[in-house]
This record gives C-alpha cells, sequence and structure tokens, in this order.
C-alpha cells in the first residue's frame, strides 16, 4: 500500500519536533540554502546531550570542538530555536566574545524562527520585542544576546549559552 504524502510530511513534522539532530540538519539547509551539512557523528552526539540538557538531566554541560565544527550552528542557533519552540516561556542568554558574533548568532536563530519551516512545526512563536540581539516569544520567553563583557544585572536565564568566549588567538 502506497502511503499518502499527508501522512509522510505528519511523520517528519514529528521527527522534526522530537530529534533534535534531524532539526540541527534541517536547519542547516534553512540557514544555508546550497551549502551540503557532512552530518559528522559528533553532531549527533552534541545533539543527544542537548535534548538531555532541555530535559534537565545535564543542567552543565562544555562542548570542546575545533573551529568549523558547527558547535554554534548546534548549540546557538538551532538548539535554542528548538528550545523555545518547546517552551516558549524560557529565558535564554548565548554570550560570545564579541557583540558583532552575538548578533550574528541571534540574527540566523530569529531568522530561522521566522522561517515558514519552523512555523509549520512550533507555530508562531516570536511576538514582543524583536531586536536582534533582545528577541522576546508570545509566552514571555526571550533569547538575550550578549558579548563576554557585556552588562547582564538584573538579567536571569532557563539556559545560558557561553559560545566563543576567546577569540582563537587570544586563547593560544
Amino acid at each position: 500500500a502506497e502511503v499518502p504524502p499527508t501522512l509522510w510530511a505528519q511523520e517528519l513534522s514529528l521527527i522534526l519536533r522530537t530529534d533534535l539532530t534531524s532539526f540541527i540538519e534541517r536547519s542547516f539547509y534553512e540557514l544555508h540554502p546550497g551549502h551540503q551539512l557532512d552530518l559528522a557523528p559528533h553532531i549527533e552526539l552534541i545533539a543527544t546531550k542537548l535534548e538531555a540538557v532541555r530535559r534537565g538531566e545535564i543542567r552543565r554541560l562544555i562542548i570542546n570542538l575545533s573551529p568549523r565544527h558547527l558547535k554554534s550552528h548546534c548549540v546557538s542557533v538551532a538548539f535554542i530555536a528548538w528550545l523555545l519552540g518547546h517552551d516558549p516561556a524560557k529565558h535564554v542568554i548565548c554570550a560570545s566574545y564579541g557583540e558583532e558574533l552575538a548578533d550574528d548568532l541571534a540574527a540566523a536563530c530569529r531568522r530561522l524562527m521566522r522561517s515558514p519551516f519552523y512555523r509549520a512545526l512550533f507555530g508562531n512563536v516570536l511576538g514582543g520585542r524583536q531586536a536582534v540581539s533582545d528577541f522576546e516569544t508570545i509566552h514571555g520567553g526571550r533569547r538575550l544576546a550578549t558579548s563576554v563583557g557585556g552588562v547582564l544585572t538584573g538579567r536571569g536565564a532557563d539556559a545560558i549559552v557561553i559560545d566563543d568566549p576567546q577569540k582563537a588567538d587570544e586563547a593560544l
């Protein structure tokens, strides 16, 4: 028996909502059309650990990988969008070494959350304040981007992501 296309679409949506590895891959193609993703085993490992973070099974996670291994896409872009899709009331702070990098990652996350692909999975989650560095969800959640030296006084978060806190040459 042939499976109707609508059933395939429903199954794919279910997979993308429940499997972070699949969501990371699909998000990559949404944000980088025409590029090829090498879905290496470390991405699945990262996704497995991040899913455990979302469920509250892991409270502190450090991911150390060489540059250009999709850490930022996996964590600061796709995971945050996925997290806010599942719980739009969450407050997330993402800090990077510089404001420009922090804003670039925030813009990619917001672009992903505005995409028809994302809205088909989670609905229209964005609402309220929509500044690049500080955007809100319809349920009062938010993603705040800042630099490591930025001011965070009085800001709390359910999740804090520190992505590339130092430039590579400074780390050496």
